[in-house]
């Protein structure tokens, strides 16, 4: 699982340490659609994509959404694989945690719907829909909403996980 852990975190590193700050660049530093947890409205989608310019929108879709469509899977699972794992080390296995467990492939969906709606506005610029937009501002935003239910979940599991080691520890220690 460790690899898991390594390869997903690389390739997030990677994003925003690389690809996202170099399309930035075009935009006079204004978020890229991905890091609009609150989604964003047509009139903030067309400011964007006119800042970015003609070079900058092509390397939106040639570095970021490349580097994006290997994003979403790899956290997926391993954030199921880590959630699965904590489940089974605190002893939580019920349909509950399960819920927990499966909601990366729910950020997973939505990411790739947020990608396809993004690559699309890149492709229709300037001729966009309303109704694009939209779609893809929701996508954006139910990722994010995802993602801190998925971030809290491990974070309670694993708070669960040091406590119950922690007192089976002691009750070995007094016995």
């Amino acid at each position: 699982m460790l690899w898991l852990l390594l390869i997903s975190n690389t390739l997030c590193a990677v994003m925003l340490g690389y690809s996202m700050p170099k399309v930035m660049a075009h935009s006079d530093l204004l978020p890229l659609f991905d890091l609009r947890s609150t989604g964003y409205t047509y009139q903030e989608a067309v400011f964007l994509l006119n800042r970015l310019g003609v070079e900058g929108r092509d390397l939106y879709l040639k570095y970021q959404l490349v580097l994006d469509a290997f994003y979403p899977i790899s956290f997926g699972i391993c954030y199921f694989a880590l959630s699965r794992w904590l489940m089974e080390k605190g002893q939580l296995i019920n349909r509950f945690w399960w819920t927990i467990a499966l909601l990366p492939f729910l950020v997973c969906l939505t990411d790739y719907a947020e990608n396809i709606a993004i690559l699309c506005m890149l492709i229709d610029y300037p001729d966009l829909s309303e109704t694009l937009v939209s779609a893809s501002s929701l996508f954006t935003q139910l990722k994010s909403f995802f993602i801190f239910i998925n971030i809290v979940g491990v974070i309670i599991l694993a708070v669960w996980v040091v406590k119950t080691c922690f007192l089976n520890r002691e009750n070995r220690v007094r016995s």
